[in-house]
């Protein structure tokens, strides 16, 4: 026990008055012994260590304290002065980790104004980890209208972790109008796992486009577990019962 406790000291030692790189690892090695007298320390350096990779390092250690409820409002309230898109990065990433909806909101004006794709990519990500319908109308809409593609697939993606029905006929509207090939077979995801049999005309349809052989791999997996939900033998059987 001694052991562990004097290697912590030096860690904490090793985040303050070494090199960048030194610093980065020893933020990292704090994270992974999840000591919470690790946990100021960590704070500081993220509020104030100069190297946004070490900001960075101590952001993501800060998401490995899942039993600690101080934690993510202290996230969330430091996000907002931060202002590397790097540091928002990895800060968003800690929120999603923690799962704590109280902090992932203090991220949506965030949201709503960075101009960074991956900033706005890392909070949709937390936002899907934790999977509270409360953000989910948020996402509708960037997955509807966010400029950037990945950040569209992303939405996608955070998506299929609300089982909402309610969302669906939004979902179809947003497939229809999606230019991408990549996003609407992400979308298509949000489809089957909803499994409602007013899909299967879109579907159906969607496989005969050959402009997107992704959507068409996508839309009939989606076909066949659609299908299996609501209990028919197979597609065709579906199909023929429409």
């Amino acid at each position: 026990m001694g052991s562990n406790k004097r290697s912590l000291e030096e860690f904490i030692e090793e985040l303050v008055d070494w090199d960048e790189a030194t610093r980065g690892e020893a933020a990292k090695a704090l994270g992974e012994t999840e000591d919470e007298e690790a946990i100021d320390p960590l704070l500081k350096s993220l509020m104030e260590d100069d190297s946004e990779d070490v900001r960075a390092s101590a952001a993501r250690a800060l998401g490995k304290f899942y039993g600690n409820k101080r934690i993510p409002k202290e996230l969330g309230l430091i996000i907002e002065e931060e202002i590397s898109p790097i540091v928002r990065i990895a800060i968003a990433n800690s929120i999603g980790n923690l799962e704590n909806i109280s902090a992932a909101k203090l991220m949506i004006p965030i949201l709503e104004r960075d101009e960074s794709i991956w900033v706005r990519e890392a909070i949709i990500d937390a936002f899907g980890k934790i999977g509270s319908k409360e953000f989910t109308s948020l996402i509708l809409r960037h997955l509807k209208e966010d400029p950037s593609e990945e950040v569209r697939v992303q939405a996608a993606a955070a998506l299929q972790n609300c089982s909402d029905e309610s969302i669906l006929d939004d979902i179809l509207v947003i497939f229809q109008n999606e230019d991408s090939d990549e996003v609407k077979s992400h979308i298509t995801g949000i489809i089957a796992k909803l499994g409602d049999i007013k899909s299967v005309e879109l579907l159906t349809t969607a496989l005969e486009n050959d402009d997107f052989k992704l959507t068409q791999a996508a839309a009939a997996e989606a076909l066949h577990n659609i299908a299996q939900k609501l209990g028919y033998k197979d597609d065709n059987e579906m199909l023929d019962s429409l």
